[in-house]
């Protein structure tokens, strides 16, 4: 059960747990009085043979009933309080658990974010864990009672016939063997029911959440039938499981049986020899009856162990993986805005091929900056790499000369202003989304941002005003309320540089030409970088980068950009500037 490998993992699970000593103390308190009534209520039986029935004692008539009552009710008091104390340690470990790998999670760099799946990172928090979290509330109360308790019980035994006893121990490597074969086979099962419950529920939130697109191309069947392989698939492993931890049992119980029914008879000889009376006989079977059913839980319990240390491997594996790297220790002050990108070069994580080799731009300081090309050519990873989302494989960035790399992470990002086309809006109110991340902001702020967003025509409107819950991710929103509250939080932040992906892309052209009004007043003093696909965001820009593949073809004003008659200018006079924009 315990290899090399569980007792490590549970090591680590412990410290947990280690900081709640008093509880730990009062439990094992209660395990160890636990397991002394086991051996006890066997003697008292052993006595009441002896000498109430055969020596017919009238003191013992009314004590040694009461004493054995006495017994069940101590016992009673103890186990409801090791069970309480003990689901209440781990319940504190789960939580400390849940909160440092989510804490793990929210600090892990994107590449990490782009190996798994929403659905197998969502399943470690909530189905790993409550493995993790049962393997330490039941097995170790399991493991420590019932060790203590078969302690206490050979200890009865070896009292009252050595020799008896060890034809009983000779079952013992018998058994450890056969527990040690199972819990190999129920480690590798229960990892691959971890794997299962990570798909399972990936396959249930792309369902749920593509509801619309499920809907629209009647791909109910289609999902249902990815839904249901991957359930089988955990059905299967689940059953794996089950059915070694179904034979285990039954297997030790019978090996444990036969030495019971040899141990009997011999005993059953040496009262007839008269070397042990009827009442040592009694006490010697009751308490060799005992010890089957603590070998028994141990053997169980070892399919939850099983579980429990497959799944606190998936979660250590995640705890041990590396933060987003964070060197840098300057802060800045007297922003100005520059960026510059000296020759940088970038491939994601897991792929071969460059999306820059060698790429230069310069970026100017309180100037706007519009970048277009064509799908793939490397305008959205160029803004994600300027808030350090991502590592350069090399070369620098620089914000006025000086590397991002030296800057300390969070100070760099608190000053850019980040708006995606991927609206990322939370189940809660308009006001806490428009200062999402934000405490010190009040009511007449948020009110001023939405104004500025253009959202407010729309918010003061509602029976509720700011405080309307818009669902989840905005979905009692239209798109282009959901992007005006995304560009409301982003002129509440107020920073001093602004990247805009596709951040008009839901718009119509009315609300556009709101935001492009807003947004002129927004790119005062502040650099601001704009993916866009509308000419119209893009032709007022004070400099326009026309990139192709990774590499920078044009730059300059519209103006200059049609003067050169080149790659921009071209599509432009043909009237298929999207060509190059999409």
């Amino acid at each position: 059960m315990f290899d090399k490998k569980t007792l490590r993992l549970y090591r680590k699970l412990l410290k947990y747990i280690a900081s709640y000593k008093s509880a730990i103390f009062i439990t094992i308190l209660t395990l160890i009085i636990i397991s002394a009534m086991e051996p006890l209520s066997a003697i008292i039986l052993g006595k009441l043979v002896d000498k109430s029935l055969i020596e017919k004692d009238p003191n013992t008539f009314l004590v040694l009933p009461l004493l054995l009552a006495g017994v069940f009710v101590i016992k009673g008091v103890a186990e409801y309080f090791s069970k309480v104390m003990s689901t209440w340690i781990a319940q504190k470990a789960i939580l400390n658990i849940r909160h440092e790998i989510y804490q793990k999670m929210l600090f892990l760099p994107l590449k990490e974010y782009d190996k798994h799946t929403t659905g197998s990172l969502m399943s470690k928090i909530t189905y790993d864990v409550t493995q993790t979290g049962t393997a330490l509330s039941e097995a170790w109360i399991v493991i420590a009672r019932d060790s203590i308790t078969i302690a206490a019980l050979i200890a009865t035994l070896v009292y009252y016939s050595w020799e008896l006893t060890l034809v009983m121990l000779i079952i013992g490597p018998i058994v450890a063997y056969f527990i040690e074969k199972a819990g190999k086979l129920m480690r590798a099962s229960s990892a691959d029911m971890q794997n299962d419950m990570g798909q399972l529920t990936h396959r249930l939130e792309e369902g749920l959440k593509g509801y619309r697109d499920v809907k629209i191309y009647n791909a109910e069947g289609y999902e249902i039938k990815r839904f249901l392989e991957s359930a089988e698939s955990l059905r299967a492993n689940t059953l794996k499981v089950t059915r070694v931890s179904a034979l285990n049992v039954p297997l030790v119980q019978v090996i444990a049986a036969i030495a019971l029914s040899i141990v009997v008879y011999a005993a059953i000889q040496m009262v007839n020899k008269g070397s042990m009376s009827a009442g040592d006989l009694i006490t010697y079977v009751t308490a060799m009856g005992l010890i089957f059913e603590p070998i028994r839980r141990i053997t169980n319990i070892n399919a939850t162990v099983q579980r429990g240390m497959a799944a606190a491997e998936s979660i250590f594996t995640m705890l041990d993986t590396p933060s987003e790297t964070n060197n840098g220790s300057s802060k800045i002050t007297n922003i100005i805005g520059e960026i510059e990108l000296k020759e940088i070069s970038f491939s994601y994580p897991g792929t071969d091929k460059n999306v820059f080799t060698n790429f230069s731009l310069k970026i100017p300081a309180a100037k706007t900056t519009a970048l277009v090309g064509k799908s793939g050519s490397g305008k959205s990873t160029l803004a994600n790499l300027i808030p350090r989302f991502y590592q350069l494989d090399q070369g620098t960035i620089t914000l006025d000369n000086v590397n991002i790399n030296d800057i300390d992470l969070a100070d760099l990002r608190a000053h850019i202003s980040f708006v995606s086309q991927n609206i990322v809006l939370f189940n809660d109110t308009i006001a806490a989304n428009i200062a999402y991340g934000h405490s010190e902001f009040n009511e007449e702020d948020i009110i001023s941002a939405a104004k500025a967003a253009h959202a407010w025509e729309f918010i003061e409107k509602l029976p509720e005003g700011l405080n309307t819950p818009i669902g989840n991710n905005g979905t009692k929103l239209s798109g282009g309320q959901r992007q005006r509250i995304a560009i409301a939080r982003a002129f509440l932040k107020n920073a001093p540089i602004l990247i805009m992906d596709e951040a008009t892309s839901a718009l119509d052209n009315q609300s556009e030409l709101m935001i492009q009004q807003a947004l002129e007043n927004l790119r005062k003093n502040r650099t601001v970088i704009i993916i866009a696909h509308r000419l119209s965001t893009i032709q007022n820009a004070d400099q326009i980068a026309v990139i192709e593949k990774g590499v920078l073809k044009e730059l300059g004003s519209h103006n200059n950009l049609l003067e050169q008659k080149g790659i921009y200018a071209n599509l432009y006079q043909k009237g298929s500037l999207g060509e190059l924009i999409e």
